[in-house]
């Protein structure tokens, strides 16, 4: 057996070994994807775990202007803060500033990140004006 001559056989393996090495590669590839990944369609998107009172609230009076400040942590960057305030008319007058977190839609995919939201706003009240916030319902200050 002469290794350094060009026979029939020889052209015949290396043409060969030039389309099976490809096929086999990709299909070892493929094969071990389908192994290492997880389907989106079986991921199951549940709501993210109750965030437990990350809500930072300050206020400042200017003559009869109260300003009033904070920070919300949301779940997500996806999620939105939605605020409303109301005026109860009474003396003091009571403030209640509404905070709803509100959930981005089921086929979006998003990264789950504690991101913190601002919200800030002034009402006209007096300074004996109680302030009370809440987030989803529940008192925070």
């Amino acid at each position: 057996m002469k290794f350094n001559r060009e026979t029939w056989y020889s052209k015949f393996i290396a043409i060969f070994l030039f389309f099976a090495f490809p096929i086999a590669a990709f299909y070892l590839g493929a094969r071990y994807q389908k192994l290492t990944s997880v389907p989106i369609q079986n991921v199951v998107i549940s709501s993210p775990a109750p965030i437990e009172k990350d809500v930072t609230f300050e206020t400042t009076y200017e003559g009869n202007l109260l300003k009033y400040q904070g920070i919300v942590a949301l779940p997500t960057p996806c999620h939105n803060l939605n605020q409303e305030a109301k005026v109860m008319e009474s003396y003091p007058e009571q403030v209640r500033i509404d905070l709803t977190i509100e959930n981005p839609s089921p086929d979006k995919i998003c990264t789950q990140q504690v991101t913190e939201k601002e919200f800030a706003g002034e009402l006209q009240v007096s300074e004996k004006a109680a302030v009370s916030v809440f987030l989803n319902g529940e008192q925070v200050y």
